[in-house]
């Protein structure tokens, strides 16, 4: 009888916690910079069994953490990018703090988007609710994770790439690089959807940081999303996620906006929701 209890508790917590960054599963969805993506790729790969936990390592700055990693990742043959104070002196460590498509102080639906991508409707018009937004007749519902029984078959392939394309402009050409982000973060979500990891999504404003610190660091932004994306997967394949959804958000029109026409993000702080227009 004890034993059952037991294992019924140990169940719960797999389930209620499936992001553990002591063994590298889902830690990815954690990772907020470069130092941080190749910390759950070493763990992933049964190296830096010497590193300390994943939440210690956070608490490092980027030349220590570098340094924690010089040695595991060479034994994977992964090449470590050092820190370079005058490349990163414009990086903002609390990120870009900018809504979905708000580039350059205009709304998303004025920043270069087509009217087909975005709603046109205002959300200062809609009702908004922990697990639903109400716009007019349309209503948006709060997505979770997903068990993978309810994923279209083969997402979870190799062959499934989130196929993020490299940006081509330079970075000081605002508005070329706030339609390539704005478009960027859409095939992003678009992708975690597909995998069942809707409940697990960066907010814009660390997708925006996340480029800003790889790209500073001479490394491919685009490639960077592949190599997390695969890693995700093979993570998917194996565990179980949690499937409920948040209860008791408070949620503010400031801190949400239309990512496409079918979908609304709202960046709450340390979650990131998203909700799905229902049919």
């Amino acid at each position: 009888m004890v034993l059952r209890v037991v294992y019924k508790i140990l169940i719960w917590l797999i389930l209620a916690f499936p992001v553990c960054g002591n063994a590298g599963k889902f830690c990815l969805l954690l990772a907020e910079n470069y130092y941080e993506q190749l910390y759950c790729e070493v763990k992933a790969q049964g190296q830096g069994k010497h590193l300390p936990s994943f939440y210690d390592f956070k608490k490092n700055n980027e030349t220590t953490q570098a340094l924690l990693l010089k040695r595991p990742a060479a034994r994977l043959g992964i090449y470590l990018v050092r820190p370079d104070s005058v490349q990163l002196k414009n990086i903002q460590p609390k990120g870009i703090q900018q809504k979905v498509g708000n580039i350059g102080g205009r709304s998303s639906r004025r920043s270069g988007l087509s009217h087909d991508d975005l709603s046109s409707q205002d959300l200062s018009q809609c009702s908004l609710e922990t697990r639903q937004i109400t716009c007019s007749s349309d209503l948006y519902q709060l997505m979770g994770n997903q068990a993978n029984k309810k994923l279209t078959q083969g997402v979870l392939s190799e062959a499934n790439r989130m196929a993020i394309p490299v940006y081509q402009a330079g970075l000081d050409e605002t508005k070329a690089l706030g339609f390539y982000l704005t478009k960027a973060y859409q095939k992003y979500i678009k992708k975690m959807l597909e995998i069942g990891l809707g409940g697990s999504t960066f907010s814009y404003t660390k997708f925006v940081f996340l480029f800003h610190d790889v790209t500073a660091k001479g490394i491919d932004f685009s490639q960077r999303f592949e190599t997390m994306f695969g890693y995700l997967k093979q993570d998917k394949q194996h565990l179980a996620v949690n499937e409920r959804l948040a209860k008791n958000v408070q949620l503010v029109e400031k801190q949400c906006d239309w990512l496409a026409e079918n979908i609304v993000v709202c960046d709450v702080g340390r979650k990131n929701y998203l909700y799905l227009r229902q049919h």
